[in-house]
């Protein structure tokens, strides 16, 4: 199941890029195409496993956009991919030049406020 490797290679990114606050992530957004391999329903689950064992980010919240396979014709049209059928909506022609649909990336991320884990 790769989605778990994904899930822990996202979290090290972050605290690569941000450990100062890598412990203070509320949100983390990610876009995953419908080519990409990834099951939305499987990622979030091995993120709820994944947080399981960290409780530095229990509070930690998943969103998965999930974008939809969109082809580019000859004729200039763009049509979005149903029933995994690669034909242009306006010509009818056959395509084959993918503009979306295998993204997987770290979309956005969200930090809680300093000042939320300060004692008074």
């Amino acid at each position: 199941m790769h989605e778990i490797y994904l899930i822990r290679n996202t979290f090290e990114r972050i605290e690569e890029e941000f450990p100062e606050k890598s412990d203070r992530v509320s949100e983390i957004h990610l876009k995953v195409g419908l080519l990409s391999n990834v099951q939305p329903i499987l990622i979030t689950n091995a993120f709820k496993a994944f947080v399981m064992e960290f409780p530095q980010y229990y509070n930690t919240k998943l969103v998965v956009d999930t974008l939809p396979v969109i082809i580019s014709c000859k004729c200039g049209a763009e049509t979005i991919v149903k029933m995994n059928r690669f034909v242009c909506g306006s010509c009818c022609a056959p395509c084959k030049n993918i503009i979306q649909g295998e993204e997987l990336y770290i979309n956005e991320i969200k930090f809680n406020n300093k000042n939320e884990y300060d004692e008074t």
